[in-house]
Formats: C-alpha cells, sequence, structure tokens
C-alpha cells in the first residue's frame, strides 16, 4: 500500500499533561519506535533476540526492524477524535478544519483503538488476514500493539465507529505509511507465533515508558521539526538514537559486562564437594539452557552452588542476570546481601540489581545503596562494588524492578508472570532475559506449586535457564516441575528423571540434549562432606492456660528443654505454627527466665520497619557473620525462620509441623563451627507432639497451616525414631511421610484421600487466573482476560491478604499513628515519599478474614485512596483514652498492638 505524498497533520497531538505545549503524536511514535529499536540492540539478551527473530520466521535483523515498526504504531489509536477532543485547543483547531469530516461519535480508549484500526491496515501491507480471528497475523500484531496498557482486548466491529472517518481515517493511513516508509518497509512476517508477541509487547510498553517521561517530552519540544515528511521522520529515527541510549542508561536498563571469576574470588572460600561437583562435572558438559535441580541439607551451600551455575549458564545461553526467588519478605531481605555481594565481585560495569517485595522500599540495606555513585546518564563513575549495583531511581519504580539484569525478593513477583495480571508481558520481559532461581522449592502448596508449574513452562518455551533449589522436596514434586519445563521446552520426556540427593540432576531444555546428574564418587563425597547425626526427641505436650499443673503442659516441657541453656549457656530456637503461640510461647518463657538469659520474638505481625529490625538484629548475633555470640539467648518464632535465614543455634524446640518444616527447622541447628556448651554437643531437634485429654489431637486453633494427614504420618514415621542421620536418612523420611498412608487404619486412609482432594482443589482454583501453556497459545486476550488485579492476585491459598495500619484517635478528633501522639498521621494534600514510607513501616500483614466487617469509626484518608501503595492498606482504629489505646472488637476478636508482641487477635 503506498501514499503519493503522506501528509501527517502535526496538530495531532500524543502527550499534553505536564507540558508548556501539546507533543504532536508522530514524533511520540517516532520517540517509541527509536527507544524500541534500542532496546533490542542494548537490553535483549541474545537468547530474547533469537526467540523474537523465530517466532516471526525471520532473521534477527528484519525482526529488529519489525518490532520498530509495531512500537511506532502502538498509539495510532490517537488519532481519533474522542481522544484528540481532550485537549480544547487542539479539538477546537482540528474542528475547524474542513479535511476531517466523518467525525465519530463518542469515547473508545485508544488502546483499543489501535488495535481496531490497525486489523485492517496491516493488511494492506501483506499481513495475513484470513482464519480466525485470533490466529492471523495481522490480528495477532495488533492485539499485542492494543495490549500496551497492560491487558489484551477482545474488539469487535462495532468499535470502528468510534475511529472517525474522512480526514480521520486518511492521517492513521498516513502515519502507518510515512512510518514504514522511514523504517524501509520490513516485509510483514508470513507467520507469528503468539508467545514471541508477548515479548514484543513487554518491550513496546518498556519503550513507550521510557519514551513519555516529562523531562524527556520538555527537552525534545524546542527541537521538534514542522514538516513530518518520511524524510524527516527517517532522520529522526536516527536522532533518536543517542537520546534513546541516555535513557536506557539513566534508567539502568542494559546487559552487563561479566566477567568470568574463580569460586573463591566470588565467595571468599573454597568450593566444598557440592559445588566442586557443579563446577568440575556439570558447567563443562553445558552448552545451552536447562533446568538445574540441586538437593543437599540445608547448610550444604546451594546457594553459592547456585550463583557458581547461574554465572556459567547466563554466559553459555544469553541470559543477561538472574532473578533469586524467595518464599518470604524476611528471607528475601537476606538473600538480597549475598546476591548483592556476588554482584559486586563479578561485574565489570553498570549491574544493577532490585530488592522485590511488596515493602522492599522500606528494607534499609536496599534503600541505603547510594546512587551517589551514577552520573545522570546512570554510567558509574565510582568504581566501588555499591556503585555498580546501585539500582537507579527508574527501576525502583512500581512494575519495573524485574527488568533489572539482577534482583532477589519474593517468589510472587515471579509467579504473578504466570498469573492472567495486567502488566504480565511486561513481567515475562524480564523474567525471561534471566537465570531464575527458586529457593525452598518444596515450601509451597498445590496451589503455589501450579502457578510455578506454569511459569516454568514460559521459561521452558523461552529456553531460560532454571535453578531448584532444596533440602527436603520429594521427588514427585521435584518431576512435575521438570516435566512442566520440559513441555515448554518441546521436550518429551521417555523416562522419568531421576532426582539424586544429595547432589545435582540437569535436565536440558533441548530434545537433543541427555540428563547429567552428579557421579556416584562425588555424591558419596557430598553425603561425607557433611554428616550430621541429629538428635531427635518427641515429646507429648498440652497446649494449656492458667496454672502449670500437668506435668505434659506445654510450657512447662519447653522449660526442661530450656533448663541446661540457663545453667550452662547457650542459644536456643523454639518455633511455633502458629502467630498467637508464639506470642504465648515468648510470654511465658520470658516471665520464667526474667534476665538470665535474652528472649526474643520474631513473626510477621510485627508493623514492618519493626519487623525489618529485629530480623536484622537476630541475624548479625547469630548468623554466619556474627563476631560475637550471645551467651545465653532464646528466639522465640513462626515459620518465618525456618527458610533461607542463616541462624546458628544449640537446640531447636519445636510444635509438630510437616516432616520437610521440620528438618528446614532443624537446619538451623549446630549450622556453622562455633563452640558449644557441653549440654549440646550433638544437634538436637526437640518436637512438641500435641495431645488431648485422649491422645495424640491437633489443636484446634492451628486451624489450616498444615493438613493434618502430614501431621498424623509425620508423628508415625518419627514414632522410636531417636535420631536422624543427615543427609543419609532425609528423603527416606520425606518421601514416606508425603506418600500413601505408613498403616491401614481408616482415619488416616480418609485423611489421605482428604490430602489429595484438598491438592487438586487448590489446583483447579490456580487454573482459574493462569495463563494458558505457551505452546498452545495463539490468541493473546486469555493472557490478561480474567480482569484479576495485582493487588487481588494471591500467590497462595490462604496467604495473608490484606495489610493494616494502627492508627489512633485522639477525644479531640486528631488522628495519629501512635500512642504517644508524637507522629500525626499524614492525610492531607499530596503525600511525600517520606510520608508513604512511614505508613508502610507501620504496616502489618493479616489475614483477609480479620478485616471483614470492620467498620472504622472515621474513613481512610481519601489521599490514601489516590496513592498507588496505600490505596489497599486499611487503617485500624484505636480510640485513646486515660490509660492508652483501648483494643478494639473485630467479628469477637480483641485486636490490639502491643510493642513487645506486634500484632495481638484473640478470641473476646
Amino acid at each position: 500500500m503506498t501514499i503519493d505524498e503522506p501528509d501527517v497533520d502535526l496538530r495531532l497531538w500524543g502527550k499534553w499533561r505536564g507540558l508548556l505545549a501539546p507533543y504532536p503524536l508522530i514524533w511520540h511514535l517516532v520517540d517509541t519506535g527509536a527507544v524500541a529499536g534500542r532496546l533490542w540492540d542494548r537490553y535483549l539478551t541474545t537468547g530474547q533476540r533469537r526467540v523474537i527473530a523465530a517466532g516471526l520466521g525471520v532473521d534477527e535483523g528484519h525482526a529488529r526492524r519489525l518490532v520498530m515498526l509495531w512500537a511506532s504504531l502502538h498509539d495510532l489509536g490517537k488519532a481519533i477524535p474522542g481522544f484528540q477532543g481532550q485537549d480544547l485547543a487542539a479539538a477546537s483547531a482540528l474542528r475547524g478544519a474542513p479535511e476531517y469530516g466523518g467525525e465519530g461519535s463518542g469515547r473508545l480508549p485508544h488502546d483499543r483503538a489501535t488495535q481496531v484500526s490497525l486489523v485492517a491496515l496491516l493488511a494492506g501491507y501483506g499481513y495475513e488476514n484470513e482464519g480466525l480471528a485470533g490466529t492471523r497475523p495481522c490480528a495477532l500484531v495488533a492485539q499485542a500493539l492494543g495490549g500496551h496498557h497492560g491487558r489484551f482486548h477482545q474488539v469487535s466491529r462495532s468499535d470502528r465507529r468510534f475511529l472517525g472517518g474522512g480526514g480521520w481515517a486518511r492521517q492513521r493511513e498516513a502515519l502507518v505509511e510515512v512510518l514504514d516508509q522511514a523504517l524501509g518497509s520490513p516485509k510483514a512476517p508470513i507467520s507469528v507465533a503468539a508467545p514471541c508477541l508477548v515479548l514484543v509487547t513487554g518491550l513496546v510498553i518498556l519503550a513507550d515508558w521510557l519514551a513519555s517521561q516529562e523531562d524527556f517530552l520538555r527537552r525534545q519540544l524546542p527541537c521538534v521539526p514542522q514538516v513530518a515528511s518520511v524524510q524527516t521522520v527517517a532522520a529522526r529515527f536516527e536522532q533518536m538514537g543517542v537520546e534513546a541510549d541516555r535513557l536506557l542508561a539513566a534508567a539502568g536498563l542494559g546487559v552487563p559486562r561479566l566477567r568470568a571469576a574463580g569460586f573463591e574470588e566470588m565467595f571468599s572460600f573454597a568450593p566444598n564437594a557440592l559445588q566442586r561437583s557443579v563446577i568440575d562435572e556439570l558447567l563443562p558438559q553445558v552448552s545451552g539452557p536447562g533446568m538445574l535441580v540441586v538437593t543437599a541439607a540445608t547448610g550444604d551451600g546451594k546457594t553459592e552452588t547456585s550463583l557458581t551455575a547461574a554465572l556459567a549458564l547466563a554466559a553459555r545461553c544469553g541470559a543477561s542476570g538472574l532473578y533469586f526467588a524467595l518464599p518470604t519478605m524476611a528471607t528475601a531481605d537476606e538473600m538480597y546481601r549475598r546476591v548483592r555481594r556476588f554482584v559486586e565481585a563479578v561485574a565489570s560495569g553498570p549491574a544493577p540489581i532490585t530488592l522485590l517485595h511488596s515493602m522492599a522500599w522500606l528494607n534499609a540495606a536496599y534503600e541505603a545503596q547510594s546512587e551517589a555513585g551514577l552520573d545522570g546518564s546512570g554510567a558509574a563513575v565510582s568504581t566501588d562494588g555499591d556503585a555498580r549495583v546501585a539500582a537507579p531511581h527508574w527501576l525502583r519504580g512500581r512494575k519495573r524492578g524485574m527488568l533489572a539484569p539482577f534482583g532477589a525478593g519474593t517468589i510472587d513477583q515471579a509467579l504473578m508472570t504466570a498469573m492472567t495480571t495486567k502488566h504480565n508481558a511486561l513481567r515475562m520481559l524480564g523474567m525471561s532475559g534471566k537465570v531464575f532461581i527458586v529457593d525452598e522449592a518444596h515450601s509451597y502448596d498445590e496451589y503455589t506449586q501450579r502457578l510455578l508449574q506454569k511459569l516454568l513452562n514460559w521459561l521452558g518455551y523461552f529456553r531460560c535457564p532454571v535453578v531448584l533449589l532444596s533440602a527436603t522436596i520429594p521427588v514427585s514434586q521435584v518431576r512435575k516441575l521438570v516435566s512442566a519445563y520440559q513441555r515448554g521446552a518441546g521436550v518429551t520426556a521417555t523416562e522419568r528423571v531421576d532426582i539424586r540427593y544429595p547432589g545435582w540432576t540437569f535436565v536440558p531444555a533441548s530434545p537433543s540434549g541427555r540428563v547429567l546428574a552428579i557421579s556416584a564418587r562425588a555424591q558419596a563425597m557430598v553425603a561425607a562432606g557433611r554428616v550430621i547425626d541429629l538428635q531427635v526427641q518427641v515429646r507429648p505436650v498440652r497446649h494449656l492456660r492458667g496454672r502449670i499443673e500437668d506435668h505434659r503442659d506445654r510450657r512447662l516441657v519447653i522449660r526442661t528443654c530450656l533448663a541446661p541453656l540457663l545453667q550452662e549457656g547457650g542459644r536456643a530456637a523454639v518455633v511455633c505454627n502458629t502467630v498467637a503461640d508464639a506470642q504465648l510461647t515468648y510470654l511465658a518463657i520470658r516471665e520464667w527466665v526474667g534476665d538470665r538469659a535474652e528472649v526474643r520474638l520474631l513473626h510477621s505481625r510485627f508493623p514492618a520497619s519493626r519487623r525489618e529490625q529485629i530480623t536484622r538484629e537476630i541475624t548479625g548475633r547469630l548468623g554466619r557473620d556474627a563476631t560475637t555470640r550471645p551467651e545465653r539467648m532464646i528466639v522465640v518464632a513462626t515459620q518465618v525462620i525456618e527458610q533461607s535465614l542463616d541462624l546458628d543455634f544449640d537446640v531447636v524446640v519445636s510444635d509438630l509441623a510437616p516432616m520437610a518444616q521440620l528438618l528446614q527447622r532443624a537446619g538451623r541447628c549446630h549450622r556453622h563451627d562455633h563452640p558449644r556448651p557441653a549440654w549440646a554437643t550433638r544437634p538436637m531437634l526437640v518436637v512438641l507432639e500435641p495431645h488431648g485429654a485422649e491422645g495424640f489431637a491437633k489443636p484446634p486453633h492451628w486451624g489450616d497451616v498444615y493438613h493434618p494427614y502430614l501431621l498424623r504420618s509425620t508423628r508415625q514415621r518419627l514414632a522410636g525414631v531417636t535420631g536422624i542421620r543427615v543427609p543419609d536418612d532425609v528423603q527416606g523420611h520425606v518421601e514416606a511421610v508425603y506418600g500413601p498412608p505408613q498403616s491401614a487404619s481408616p482415619q488416616a486412609e480418609q485423611e489421605y484421600i482428604d490430602y489429595l482432594a484438598k491438592g487438586v482443589a487448590g489446583q483447579q482454583v490456580a487454573d482459574l487466573y493462569l495463563i494458558p501453556d505457551a505452546t498452545a497459545l495463539d490468541d493473546l486476550v486469555p493472557m490478561t482476560d480474567s480482569g484479576l488485579s495485582e493487588q487481588r492476585a494471591a500467590t497462595r491459598l490462604g496467604a495473608d491478604s490484606a495489610r493494616v495500619v494502627c492508627c489512633y484517635l485522639g477525644r479531640d478528633g486528631s488522628q495519629w499513628l501512635d500512642p504517644r501522639r508524637e507522629r500525626r498521621l499524614p492525610a492531607g494534600g499530596r503525600l511525600s515519599r517520606d510520608d508513604v514510607r512511614e505508613v508502610l513501616g507501620l504496616s502489618i500483614p493479616v489475614p483477609e478474614n480479620l478485616v471483614q466487617g470492620y467498620i472504622p469509626p472515621v474513613p481512610a484518608p481519601s489521599s490514601w485512596q489516590h496513592n498507588a501503595w496505600l490505596a489497599e492498606v486499611q487503617p485500624l482504629w484505636f480510640t485513646l483514652g486515660p490509660n492508652g489505646p483501648a483494643p478494639i472488637d473485630i467479628g469477637g476478636r480483641r485486636v490490639w498492638l502491643d510493642a513487645d508482641l506486634g500484632l495481638v487477635v484473640e478470641r473476646s
């Protein structure tokens, strides 16, 4: 299709908010296309470019021109009457022009208008327009560009009435023609693979965001040409190259330069048997992507093993960096520090690393990472490690952190890529350029495992390397994850993959590749390298209140276990299954101990900044790098302590939990080489087995924390066990507990059936919000068609899903953030970053059902509702009286915030 003299009307505007004058649409389209070209050159990895080109059936140079053209067309839908009418002055000028006849009626969002108009226009440029609506190339490309606001649309012919005919239609034709000619008229692809267009959409979104920054647009206004001919547009594309480079550098976007470094250079200690095996046996044989499964006991150096493998896999597979995913914010905060040190050791230039979870910007270590080491372009002007890994301000914005080459954070940030949430294409762009490391892979239920399987399916399709780490994962669970990855990669497995424990297994993302595994000799060395004879004691206990009159009273049994610590010194962990149990246990131990030992409490329902402070203090005193260890210290905690926190205790006392969790908790015992008191020369795990009046019984207040079958099965497995040899006995115990019942009792059989049914139900719930498999995608609409928001997207069933802030009302109606009336509630006008930080620092995650039915005495400040960070935060209002704040009643539960206990919730 050609137009003799494309005549683009510069009065059609593309941007105007925050500008002195409207910014012409054509120049915003050119800017975005030029930035997309530079992103192709300097941000996309070799692996991503290869996937996109293969999905379009063209070479990479041709693919680049197509991507630039498509990015340039993303806002074509702004050339319609409804959009242009938003600027009254511009609309008035256009209405007076006789050429704009056939004006459409009503409003149509411009992203949808782009899609509607392009379906017909692309067909005129050779894009196939026959077949099913969702599979023909012109419809798919139009869908991709219509999705540049984060959601893909199903449009109809009736939407065309909003486009405007006459001059409006001619202008859209002219815009396409002039952009196509300026880019050399790249030939339309014969076929298009929908998954590759997901990456293209992510790239277009990113280019649009970069080219829409107000400071950039203000700089461009004086230089805008007055004639939009093919020649001036082509020249503008060339000129924008340098400006686009500046935008990318300032944002911290680019493929970092990494150097090959020896293990001891990266970690300052020699590799152990597991790490040496990966270096000597795996890496010399690997030339392409795949999934590496590392299974070894806690404390066996799986983190360093994964980072070593990830660096080599990134180099060989064309990845830019890695994302290290963990189950909780506390573990993510700790891992961020470790990954940052690693990146500092291997980066030869700027290599930004981001911390990703909902409270990341409250993390002191992350925020203290100074940006002073970067100049205005984002280039490092200092050679110290902090400057190289500093994440520029742009990457710290919402939804942008995954675009950094390196990241550490919670697994939900990755799993939302596989859910039908807005902007999942942008997340897919960030994820598909990295090595994906999943720590504590055993710790997720069937619902979350289903989400993980879907993500692995897509990463397999994109040929992204993956590393799974676990100390206690059942083989059946690993095989499901491996199978999902293989299906995405197009690998038809002919036999079940044998998972080595302890050790590693590598499954290639290629039908012609072969599965690799640790050698028997190396596996024996790993098993012998750190043998732990864990003493196990199972103590029956009763959860009682009031005076201690029963020798099985849980409080008394715990005292008996900890008595040697008070006499001779030592460090102990008491791990509880619920926050309420942790709070009561802490109070009982503190009352008993007095000033004879330090007692600390750690759980998830402290205000965010306080929880981070407690975690940092405990890790500083009991972690690997602790210089002086406390003489007598007891840490009472919930499950937050069992995963990835590098803590060392002399004894661990734990409520009964499934075998995998018990072994994880036991992994905090004798984790490092430290002097021990005489009573603790061997590591010990004491399991508190709950009993009722008639024998073993799960406490009702535990609710659904753990399934009854897993608790009963674990109890039966531990019967008569006085020791567990790590690593030799670990896998056998884990497999026995998660498999069919060990006894043929009717109750065990029924609980097992219920356990399986609950897992299936969790998978079915997950399927409601999952994107299609990569190999099954032929229409982009199902990627986002559920309307699921990121705020409501749950990556774990039953997880804390609401966030509250305790606020205080004075008798005079004044509103405060603290009961001492020292910090007023920030409410009026536009909230500053410090205001938002202060409120979020006081926020607490709680179950959704806690705040259901709560009727606040005053509404949340309107400024909170208009702030992206605070809109989902629920204030809990406490009335200040002469004796301080009074507890509030919510659905028959008394709630208050205690300085030592955190948020307390108890039955009225």
